[in-house]
């Protein structure tokens, strides 16, 4: 071969190399989400007004390092939001719980297959049952709810869940209140609350923070808080679909007019994504909700009344009952928080 075609050959062979070269640099280059939706809880509650900040803070995060992705949040309920985010489509985050996260990963009632492709990426708070009946009842127990109106939570949402789970370690049901003449319901915490204030709910049951809702019953028209003893406390947490919760007290005044402890059953909240997400995307969530100061505010009377610290990155091993994800595995190490 003459050195001229030897010439034409090798620079064909370079210019190969190189668009090869680009094409693999191409698909190599992560695929960031051009929306996010963060799944969230319902108006009335403390996880919808901290998640809307939390949206503002990471969509800001993210412009800052080259990725316009606008950021919102969507109250559809837990079960609902957690299988959004395994499919990985417009929603890419939600808040959840160390119990719902799990049951989700296994595929475990009420999932109806394992969501594989969650991934734990960080931590919120430890949310406390409250458990609510007017101040003028004579109910003491949830045993006594059998011919009540209560209200169970959303379809799907881990309110129901929980509440669930409590009637069964006290041997009761929903279809046991409705047998007796009572009634479930599947509503809201603010349209929950407006019906106990004009007398027509017996009972509430949720779990979280200082709820706005409950400051609002307080006022109008008074309530109590039902304690829930050690024996029924054990039944539940031996209970395989409530992994995750543990045992916890009420502090007397955490809210105005309760003068003394609560025993009652809490669970952390958590924050899963999708397990396709770019490490360097979820690395900048991670900082985003330890570093930010999203839950400032929103928590600022919760910490005061002397609930656990808010978004603490030392918590987050704690929780791993699912795979954490790279990017967030990132911000530990970097950090010195070990993981096992």
């Amino acid at each position: 071969m003459s050195r001229s075609k030897i010439s034409i050959v090798a620079a064909f062979v370079f210019c190969l190399s190189l668009v090869l070269s680009c094409c693999s640099s191409a698909a190599a280059a992560p695929v960031y989400p051009k929306f996010v939706k963060i799944g969230t809880g319902f108006p009335g509650g403390i996880w919808y007004p901290a998640s809307a900040v939390l949206a503002s803070k990471l969509e800001a995060a993210l412009k800052k390092a080259g990725i316009n992705a606008p950021c919102s949040v969507q109250s559809t309920g837990g079960a609902f939001n957690v299988s959004a985010v395994h499919e990985g489509k417009e929603m890419v985050l939600t808040l959840t719980t160390a119990q719902n996260q799990y049951l989700a990963y296994k595929g475990m009632a009420p999932y109806e297959k394992p969501l594989t492709n969650l991934r734990l990426v960080g931590t919120q708070e430890l949310m406390l049952a409250q458990l609510i009946v007017p101040e003028k009842s004579d109910i003491k127990n949830i045993s006594q709810l059998k011919n009540k109106k209560v209200n169970g939570g959303k379809l799907a949402s881990t309110d129901r869940m929980m509440i669930e789970a409590l009637f069964k370690a006290y041997g009761m049901s929903f279809n046991d209140i409705k047998a007796a003449g009572g009634e479930v319901m599947a509503l809201g915490w603010d349209d929950a609350s407006t019906m106990m204030q004009d007398g027509h709910m017996d009972f509430i049951g949720t779990y979280g923070g200082l709820m706005p809702s409950i400051v609002n019953l307080i006022v109008q028209p008074g309530v109590k808080f039902l304690s829930i003893d050690d024996a029924h406390a054990d039944k539940v947490l031996a209970d395989p679909s409530m992994t995750g919760y543990v045992k916890a007290t009420m502090q007397p005044n955490t809210y105005d007019r309760q003068n003394y402890p609560v025993k009652t059953i809490a669970i952390p909240t958590t924050i899963v994504c999708n397990a396709d997400l770019p490490e360097d995307f979820v690395y900048i969530v991670t900082k985003t909700i330890y570093e930010s100061g999203y839950h400032k505010d929103s928590f600022k009377a919760t910490e005061a009344r002397g609930w656990p610290k808010i978004c603490n990155p030392q918590d987050l091993p704690k929780v791993a009952n699912i795979p954490l994800h790279p990017g967030a595995l990132k911000y530990l190490k970097e950090k010195g928080i070990k993981v096992k």
